[in-house]
């Protein structure tokens, strides 16, 4: 590991901060991700800033480190977000951070699963690049091989939203700009998409702009039209330079 990491102060699992559509706050944040890990190398995040302990875009708009050593328990998640609760009035819990929150898909389901039991009621999402399925999905039962269904999974645990973000329109693309660890991410990015419609997760496409000055906003909406995502559920967000 790197010693930067070795040596870095424990960042944050609940944490908060305004936008210009939330400016009171009421969304909190979830972060699970240990190490920032991905499955993804996209050629516009500043992950990479932040493992090496750089100033970067997300943890400056967040006011907080985002490094956790390892990945927390499922009782850590709900009683941060408990806690946070308890302080301020709550609309919307997102599980996000700084990577792939879906790498820990377990704890997120039974965090998911353990905050609606505590009485939970407004909206619950993950922001994911949406890739669960390339490691999740296949369990061996005594006779043959079972496509396990995460999406559903994840709606009975009490999940409402998945922001997926998506960055491309087709394989070559995603490579290009995502650039994935799994060889088939892309393929199953889009049957994530599909399962969730199907188990009625609200589904919300995400690509940013600016970063490949040749593909216009008009080509993403007419994409994500194409995979059955109205506009209104099409986030466009711009590319920011790094900050070193």
């Amino acid at each position: 590991m790197n010693n930067t990491l070795e040596q870095r102060a424990q960042g944050s699992i609940a944490y908060r901060f305004a936008t210009p559509i939330d400016p009171k706050a009421q969304t909190l944040y979830v972060n699970v991700i240990p190490n920032y890990e991905c499955s993804n190398h996209c050629t516009f995040c500043s992950r990479e800033d932040a493992i090496k302990g750089l100033p970067n875009i997300y943890e400056k708009k967040a006011g907080t480190s985002l490094y956790l050593s390892t990945a927390p328990s499922v009782e850590q998640v709900v009683s941060a977000v408990e806690k946070e609760l308890q302080q301020k009035k709550t609309k919307e819990i997102a599980f996000v951070g700084l990577g792939e929150p879906l790498l820990q898909y377990e704890t997120v389901r039974d965090s998911i699963a353990g905050i609606r039991k505590n009485g939970f009621k407004g909206k619950i999402r993950v922001d994911t690049n949406g890739q669960v399925k390339c490691w999740t999905g296949i369990a061996f039962g005594c006779y043959e091989v079972v496509e396990l269904n995460r999406a559903r999974e994840l709606r009975q645990a009490g999940l409402d939203e998945a922001w997926i973000s998506l960055n491309a329109r087709c394989e070559r693309e995603y490579k290009g700009i995502c650039q994935p660890q799994f060889e088939y991410a892309w393929h199953r990015v889009l049957e994530f998409i599909n399962d969730c419609k199907r188990e009625k997760i609200k589904v919300k496409l995400s690509f940013v702009v600016g970063g490949e000055p040749s593909i216009q906003l008009r080509d993403y909406i007419v994409f994500a039209k194409s995979l059955g995502i109205k506009k209104k559920n099409v986030i466009l967000r711009q590319y920011v330079p790094p900050l070193t």
